[in-house]
């Protein structure tokens, strides 16, 4: 897993060369809106199928183990395995 840090809109080159190089990327935010997310998909033309969002919006201050616990439950969320058909020996 990697990451990228953006404080200033002024990385949003290196961040769309970022997000390219990555199949899935998780955008967290600390605001309601997703502001960043939709600035890589309308100024930098990212994918917007390829940004994942984590969005913090409740006033408090966004926490390590809020992250993980979000990005956690995606994953396990996406996590699809095949349906595999058991076949039933007496069959």
């Amino acid at each position: 897993m990697n990451r990228v840090r953006v404080r200033a809109s002024r990385l949003l080159m290196s961040s769309s060369d970022f997000v390219a190089s990555h199949s899935k990327v998780f955008v967290v935010e600390q605001n309601r809106d997703a502001q960043w997310k939709h600035l890589l998909v309308n100024d930098a033309g990212i994918n917007p199928a390829s940004l994942i969002s984590v969005r913090h919006y409740d006033g408090t201050p966004i926490t390590a183990r809020f992250i993980t616990k979000e990005i956690a439950e995606i994953v396990a969320a996406l996590n699809v395995r095949p349906i595999t058909i058991r076949k039933d020996k007496a069959a």
